[in-house]
């Protein structure tokens, strides 16, 4: 492990943004990676590097120059590969090969948590190469409404729910086109509300810092509309979610690094998962809500992880009330309006705003921009 400052990190946009700037706030000399296209870390890194950060052997010959003390990222699954690729190579503990992939493959992670005994629907693997009918032949035994799934994407692209027999073939067709792969997952629907558990991993251990109740248009394609930290649960329950996650991460052999797990609590009181990522929580989730609602240097433990050094527990702020807000349509767009104007200090940051289109909203990528609200926590 390097002594020095210089920090490479991989991405540019604006959700690895934060990172970069509470890099510098810490003293690290930043170094970030990415193919140029424009993006706001090309202009706030310490030193901009025009390379692609898919380029394994490229980025590893620049790393090899730079020395660096460490390599991080945040919020990117695409990022993730060659972070640890990086990592692995400069001795610095990460997650092995084999969590990386059955964290990026919801088939693999099902499998693997349904064999450690945690709750979960019936699901099956559908690739390119099987017949409707095939599909069909091996759904007996799952009751309607199904969800499909890329196995190996997210931000909600490629997700619909199947509410009958006669929607299966058209829904298949829409999620094996967007899947690199052409694989995706078929389970049976769960209901109830959605939640993340904001967490790192040390040396195999966790720490579960928010849980965030997360908001969705709904059926069929479930883009997040916003989410608030903390989750309105009873303490009972809290502590509930805390076990099945631990239980989950170690399912998967989690040892390093944040998490991001997505579940539904259904009526009876069972927690599902949906799936788990080894990397934060995009949409501001990880960067932004976490710290303000739990005080704790999120992005700061991140950096020490992927640097070789534990993580620092201590807040370093009051916990609040955290919430961000998606604008989709002409009505959320007047609502940031009206408070901007009305309550311009409950408003920590926003997007920039893109015009609004008559396109439909299939995928995280289709909103038109975010803004982020804190309150203090009530008494």
């Amino acid at each position: 492990m390097l002594k020095n400052k210089r920090l490479m990190i991989l991405g540019t946009n604006e959700y690895q943004n934060p990172l970069i700037i509470r890099a510098k706030e810490l003293g690290y000399e930043t170094h970030v990676f990415g193919w140029p296209v424009g993006e706001i870390g090309e202009k706030t890194a310490d030193v901009y590097h025009p390379i692609n950060i898919l380029d394994y052997d490229l980025l590893w010959e620049e790393c090899q120059k730079l020395r660096p003390c460490g390599v991080a990222s945040i919020c990117s699954e695409l990022a993730m590969h060659p972070m640890n690729m990086l990592l692995r190579k400069m001795g610095i503990p990460c997650n092995s090969h084999e969590t990386e992939d059955a964290t990026t493959n919801k088939y693999k992670m099902r499998v693997l948590m349904k064999k450690a005994g945690l709750d979960s629907p019936k699901f099956m693997l559908v690739t390119d190469k099987m017949t409707i009918d095939e599909v069909r032949e091996n759904l007996v035994g799952f009751h309607y409404p199904l969800i499909i799934k890329p196995v190996d994407l997210s931000s909600s692209r490629g997700v619909e729910k199947i509410d009958d027999p006669q929607q299966l073939g058209e829904a298949l067709a829409y999620s094996l086109e967007w899947s690199k792969i052409k694989k995706c997952i078929l389970e049976e629907f769960i209901e109830g509300q959605e939640y993340s558990g904001e967490s790192v991993a040390y040396e195999g251990k966790y720490k579960l810092l928010a849980i965030t109740e997360k908001h969705t248009t709904g059926a069929p394609h479930f883009v997040e509309t916003g989410h608030r930290q903390p989750a309105r649960l009873s303490p009972e329950m809290q502590k509930k979610v805390e076990r099945v996650l631990y239980r989950a991460f170690e399912s998967l052999d989690i040892q390093y690094g944040a998490i991001h797990p997505e579940f539904r609590i259904t009526p009876d009181g069972k927690i599902i998962f949906m799936e788990i990522a080894t990397r934060m929580g995009g949409d501001c989730i990880g960067t932004d809500l976490t710290p303000l609602s739990s005080g704790y240097d999120f992005m700061g433990m991140v950096i020490n992880i992927c640097c070789g050094k534990t993580p620092d527990f201590q807040k370093i702020r009051d916990p609040m009330l955290a919430e961000i807000r998606y604008i989709m349509n002409s009505h959320d767009k007047e609502e940031f309006k009206k408070i901007k104007r009305d309550n311009p200090d409950t408003i920590w940051r926003h997007s920039s705003i893109k015009e609004l289109n008559n396109n439909p909203i299939l995928k995280s990528a289709d909103r038109v921009g975010y803004y982020i609200t804190i309150k203090p926590l009530s008494k």
